[in-house]
């Protein structure tokens, strides 16, 4: 809520915002909680990934230090 007053004595404007941006609101919060989600499942998506990847390649390795021994 905003109050404007210029001078004692003189009217007084309320402006009054509450109900009118409430839908802006809910919006935003859930694009908010939307992104938030997106970023944590790919950031889990990436560390099974990469979690994926480290394990076959030290298998590999493993068996190539054998073959070269």
């Amino acid at each position: 809520m905003w109050g404007i007053f210029s001078q004692s004595g003189l009217t007084t404007t309320v402006l009054d915002f509450t109900n009118d941006l409430s839908p802006l609101l809910i919006g935003l919060v859930s694009l908010l909680w939307l992104s938030a989600g997106a970023i944590v499942w790919m950031a889990i998506h990436h560390a099974r990934s990469q979690k994926a990847e480290s394990t076959a390649e030290e298998n590999c390795s493993v068996t190539d230090h054998q073959d070269a021994a």
